[in-house]
């Protein structure tokens, strides 16, 4: 028995030493691997930028933090493109800057100094550069007329548009965008009169048809003219806010006021007449105050509608930064962006992905240009501006659009927080 114990054990020692009975060693998680925030951003727009598009497009693109201004991303944020309607955050930031936001523009009706409270001879009818000014105010000046005891005008209505040139093609402009043809006394609604195609004589005749129909007899014709320096008001419109008409410039992209914003900032800032010229410079000595330097840009125009105008992604971003760190500009400048899947431009982009409902910024398109610029919330709560300028491609801008919205959602669902990897799967570090 003894004997058959001492084989036992030494079987088991021999069975042992061959390995048959080796314990199986516990596995244990490989550490995990961290993945930088900002190298994954990095890589996915990168990944985006190879798209096909670019083999012949050009890009230009910057990311910033507004409150640090560290700057998320570029690729080559210096290079000059045709800034299309990106343009109109240019015009509305000087406007605000220089004009503020509770500024209303004038449509006034004038009669001589010694006129008669019943029966006047001419009257005066000024236009301010209104841009959304409408046949039913021309109405309500007839009213105040009718309070103020007028019955007759026996002289002409004399129309006065001198607050702008008379240059009505903007610099650069295809020929199928000169319709526009702004006066300081216009009425998007009502077509240049035949022959003279002026804009503010056939503001002139409805006023006077209006006149007529409200009993208010009219003895004399629409013609042009300016005020006597003497002539006292008699009835007076004034336009909605600025805030609120940036706000209608800037969702949908209307380029008719934008042109009479343009000029009308000249007006107010360089002196009557406005030109296009004024408004460039006006926006000029704005951004040279934001940026510190002579401009390496160009403006001829307030909508974009030009090729002769030029930006590159920096200057964007910097007015962007400008504007949203300025206190009494920011929020009027905000709230005129369209919103991403929700209005304006963007209204049917971004929708079911992060950007949605978050993302705010202004569009631009011309044949073979897709401009995307402005302001996104990141997964963190942290602000950021940006600017994508797409240009030299040939066919439709879908595919520009795709990839300015890619990389709005990157930017939108961007968090800080370090992300690890392990056995191939992504967590993130709350």
């Amino acid at each position: 028995m003894k004997t058959y114990t001492i084989l036992l054990v030494c079987s088991a020692l021999l069975f042992s030493s061959c390995g048959i009975f080796t314990a199986k060693p516990v596995e244990t998680q490989p550490p995990a691997t961290p993945v930088d925030p900002l190298e994954k951003l990095h890589t996915d727009i990168d990944t985006v930028l190879r798209e096909t598009l670019f083999t012949t497009a050009n890009i230009g693109i910057k990311v910033v933090a507004v409150e640090t201004g560290e700057v998320i991303y570029e690729k080559n944020p210096f290079k000059l493109h045709h800034p299309a309607s990106t343009t109109k955050l240019f015009t509305a930031a000087t406007a605000l800057a220089r004009l503020g936001a509770d500024y209303r523009f004038e449509t006034t009706l004038y009669v001589d100094s010694d006129a008669d409270t019943q029966v006047i001879g001419d009257i005066y009818f000024k236009g301010r550069a209104d841009p959304v000014l409408q046949p039913q105010d021309i109405v309500k000046l007839v009213d105040m007329l009718l309070e103020a005891g007028v019955e007759s005008i026996q002289g002409d209505i004399v129309v006065d548009a001198t607050y702008l040139d008379t240059v009505r093609e903007g610099p650069g402009w295809m020929w199928d965008d000169r319709p526009l043809r702004i006066s300081a006394l216009s009425i998007r609604q009502i077509e240049p009169e035949p022959g003279t195609r002026s804009r503010a004589l056939a503001c002139g005749y409805l006023l006077k048809n209006e006149l007529m129909e409200k009993g208010i007899e009219v003895i004399g014709d629409v013609v042009p003219g300016t005020v006597p320096l003497d002539a006292r008001t008699v009835a007076k419109h004034l336009s909605p806010p600025l805030a609120n008409i940036i706000k209608s410039m800037n969702k949908p992209s209307d380029n008719w006021i934008a042109e009479l914003l343009f000029k009308a900032i000249g007006a107010e800032v360089m002196g009557e007449p406005g030109t296009w010229q004024k408004g460039r410079d006006a926006v000029n000595e704005f951004l040279e105050e934001i940026t510190g330097e002579p401009p390496g840009h160009r403006f001829v125009d307030g909508s974009g509608l030009s090729r002769y105008n030029l930006i590159n992604a920096e200057l964007l971003t910097q007015l962007l930064v400008y504007m949203y760190q300025n206190f009494e500009l920011m929020p009027e400048y905000l709230a005129s962006l369209p919103i991403a899947g929700v209005d304006g431009t963007l209204m049917n982009r971004m929708q079911g992905v992060s950007a949605e409902n978050v993302l705010r910024a202004k569009t631009g398109t011309l044949s073979g240009v897709s401009a995307l610029a402005g302001y996104t919330t990141t997964a963190d709560g942290e602000v950021v501006a940006f600017g994508i300028l797409i240009s030299h491609y040939v066919g439709s801008a879908t595919p520009a659009r795709d990839i300015q919205d890619q990389i709005g959602g990157y930017l939108t669902g961007f968090s800080r927080h370090p992300v690890g990897n392990v056995n191939g799967q992504v967590f993130q570090d709350e």
